[in-house]
């Protein structure tokens, strides 16, 4: 939402803001209505930092989501991407896969 640096605050918007060649962020509203994603791009492939699952085994619809059609959609657009690794808000990194819930 905001960068500070010293006493300078720049506004912007988060989405596609890259922070490094290899690091990138991505809107992704679901858990909450502000929520970023974190895209690394790593040797392996895409890893992919976010809230939007809290653990590999669930709960498959977050129970906090102020809105679980917003969930659904921020999880297929993280899923289209393709990611080798999600590294969820309250468990270890999984692997996605065809169970993974949207």
């Amino acid at each position: 939402m905001a960068i500070y640096r010293d006493d300078i605050w720049e506004d912007r918007d988060a989405d596609g803001f890259r922070l490094s060649p290899s690091i990138a962020l991505m809107t992704t509203p679901g858990h909450t209505e502000q929520d970023v994603s974190t895209l690394v791009t790593a040797a392996h492939g895409l890893v992919v930092l976010t809230h939007l699952w809290w653990t590999a085994e669930g709960p498959a619809d977050d129970p906090f989501a102020p809105d679980r059609e917003q969930l659904r959609a921020a999880r297929e657009k993280v899923l289209a991407l393709g990611p080798a690794l999600i590294v969820p808000g309250h468990g270890a990194p999984f692997v996605p896969s065809s169970s993974t819930p949207p």
